[in-house]
């Protein structure tokens, strides 16, 4: 199922644009994924606060959305390489 929106994800995300790069984005995931182990193994050897709490839960949820916005990117570029080879063009005339 696909949803077409006419709000464009750089107006919903106050974002530079090297973030929104597929590799940038995966990067920055891979660091929230660290940060988030950090307080996590604290949290589960014991020391139970509420730092530990959000900060490594919340760091998990930033690891979701900026892998998330990488997948998504490296998607459109896979696509958009079928759609020049003409490989995708008639599955999608398809379904028009």
């Amino acid at each position: 199922m696909k949803v077409h929106s006419d709000v464009s994800l750089r107006a919903v995300l106050p974002l530079p644009a090297f973030v929104l790069h597929p590799l940038t984005a995966m990067v920055i995931a891979c660091v929230h994924v660290y940060l988030a182990a950090g307080h996590l193994l604290k949290l589960f050897d014991g020391e139970v606060t509420w730092t530990n709490i959000w900060k490594g839960f919340g760091a998990l949820a930033g690891a979701y959305v900026f892998a998330a916005l990488g997948s998504r990117g490296i998607a459109r570029q896979k696509a958009g390489h079928l759609v020049s080879k003409g490989a995708i063009r008639p599955t999608v005339e398809a379904f028009k």
